[in-house]
């Protein structure tokens, strides 16, 4: 429990912080920062449940502070952080150019489905190149700082009582080298 707190109450100080720089710092040129919260603690943690609740509760958070349709940030922080966990599971994305490859995919990905949603329940918004391409930079800051968000994340997950044993490279040894 130690653990899913410490992560959410940094989850929602980032949100916070997220606020505050998004009057100082140019709309695409502002991290997302709850989207990387989520996609460091699905990288991060191997728990469905707790995981999804940590998720909606954060994409709730957000949903209230961005003043967006009710249920949207908290439905789409839920896939985020499956496609995190499933993803992790599967590819290796421990280093820092796979860890921004996914990041920006999976941001820019969150941006044409607030879109896309957004567009079905109020209508009336325009699809136009200037959305496609501050959607692109906006994936591409996120990405970018997707490696320090992940390193933070794992060292306040260790510090709250994580083990570490998930996160160990595996050694595999070559008979043609000496150890």
């Amino acid at each position: 429990m130690k653990l899913f707190l410490a992560l959410l109450i940094a989850a929602l100080f980032l949100l916070m912080v997220e606020g505050a720089l998004a009057v100082i710092v140019p709309p695409p040129w502002c991290p997302d920062l709850g989207l990387l919260a989520v996609v460091s603690v699905g990288l991060r943690w191997r728990g469905l449940a707790w995981g999804l609740v940590f998720a909606y509760i954060l994409g709730s958070a957000a949903d209230v502070l961005s003043g967006s349709l009710m249920g949207l940030h908290a439905l789409l922080s839920a896939f985020v952080f499956m496609a995190a966990v499933f993803a992790g599971r599967q590819l290796n994305l421990k280093g820092s150019l796979p860890l921004v490859a996914f990041t920006g995919f999976v941001s820019f990905s969150y941006g044409l489905a607030v879109y896309g949603i957004s567009r079905f329940f109020i209508g009336g918004i325009e699809f136009s190149l200037s959305w496609v391409l501050a959607n692109f930079v906006h994936a591409l800051v996120n990405g970018l700082l997707a490696p320090l968000a992940y390193a933070g994340f794992s060292r306040l997950a260790v510090w709250a009582g994580a083990t570490d044993a998930s996160e160990r490279a595996l050694y595999i040894e070559n008979p043609g080298r000496p150890a």
